[in-house]
């Protein structure tokens, strides 16, 4: 059995140059890719997180509002002598 080996030859078609070359490339696509992806992840969270926020401060806007008519309805359901501190913990 022979083995004709183009290596001994000197020939060096057969090693995969361009190939090795072509995965250095694909990395830095799949590098930018995942990249791209973090960002866009990112600004989604970020949106996400700013309706969060504007949703929070409105239910504490609402939570406030509350806060003060129920004072207005203690206030007004008890006898002025009765009412010794007008601001009672809520």
């Amino acid at each position: 059995m022979v083995f004709n080996f183009s290596y001994q030859e000197h020939n060096l078609d057969w090693f995969p140059r361009m190939r090795a070359m072509s995965l250095v490339s694909s990395d830095a696509d799949g590098e930018q890719n995942e990249i791209r992806n973090l960002q866009e992840k990112l600004e989604s969270t970020m949106k996400l997180v700013t309706n969060l926020s504007g949703q929070l401060t409105e239910l504490k806007e609402q939570m406030t509002e509350q806060r003060k008519q129920k004072q207005r309805i203690g206030l007004l359901g008890h006898p002025q002598h009765m009412n010794v501190n007008p601001q009672q913990p809520a």
